[in-house]
């Protein structure tokens, strides 16, 4: 054998072994990049077979997923229904939502307020309970930039408690003034947020709906013992329901008012 036919044999076999490395980083690849990737798939799709047979909705036909359904609205319906019980009982202005969006003019204010401060003035007289805030803690002026909605429910918040007060024969009316409303919202879903993207502005979030109002008055007053128990039973009746945010009772300045009490109740209007 010569030389040549040495180094032609050598060439060969040369090529067989490159030939034989590309197969094995052609299985190698494949191993890696097709194959592990499906074999993972594969196990991740029989989790999900596994869960979605495991699952109440796996055999149920057209008219179970109708009768489920039909169950569920029934219950929304109920669940509805039951709100709307418990917000007429513990709505404080009922009738009111229908009307909150009225117009209100300056004049109507101001004569509402009068009206009201002469009503109760004369009828802390006829008990003969001293009632010392005659102005009510409200302001006769209404401008521009006031909420005038907001203006005449705090009117209408205060006027119903001092009735209260009135009603269960305190000593003494010593305060009496509205504060600020609180509305109570839902919940607003949450946007996605996508992987690495800044967190949003809150005022760049959606707003949720309104679901309730609160009014709150505080107020200080002279009582016995059996007129404030009387008192804390008032404020739980139907259209007249308050709640309290916070109380405190401290002893009076005489022995016929034993108790002066220094508390914050809210009126509730429901949407």
């Amino acid at each position: 054998m010569n030389l040549a036919s040495l180094k032609f044999l050598k060439t060969e076999r040369m090529q067989v072994v490159y030939i034989l490395i590309c197969i094995l980083l052609a299985l190698i690849c494949a191993f890696r990049f097709v194959w592990q990737p499906l074999h993972e798939k594969a196990e991740e799709y029989a989790q999900v077979r596994e869960a979605l047979e495991g699952s109440r909705y796996a055999e149920i036909s057209t008219a179970s997923i109708q009768k489920l359904a039909k169950a569920e609205g029934e219950t929304l319906g109920s669940l509805s229904n039951e709100w709307v019980r418990i917000a007429k009982r513990l709505d404080t202005f009922p009738g009111q939502v229908a009307a909150q969006d009225t117009e209100l003019d300056r004049i109507d204010y101001k004569v509402e307020l009068y009206e009201i401060r002469q009503r109760l003035q004369q009828k802390s007289d006829e008990l003969k309970i001293q009632l010392v805030p005659k102005e009510l803690g409200l302001d006769e002026n209404l401008d521009s930039n006031d909420d005038r909605r907001v203006r005449m429910l705090q009117l209408k918040a205060v006027e119903k408690l001092a009735d209260l007060t009135l009603d269960r024969q305190i000593n003494r009316l010593n305060a009496i003034y509205p504060l600020p409303p609180i509305v109570h919202v839902e919940k607003p879903k949450q946007p996605a947020l996508k992987k690495g993207a800044p967190p949003p502005k809150p005022e760049s979030l959606p707003r949720g709906k309104k679901i309730f109002e609160e009014y709150p008055v505080r107020i200080e007053c002279d009582v016995d013992f059996d007129h404030l128990f009387t008192f804390f039973q008032s404020v739980f009746e139907e259209n007249q329901v308050f709640i309290f945010r916070n109380i405190r009772v401290e002893s009076g300045p005489t022995f016929d008012s034993k108790l002066r009490v220094k508390a914050v109740l809210s009126a509730l209007l429901f949407e």
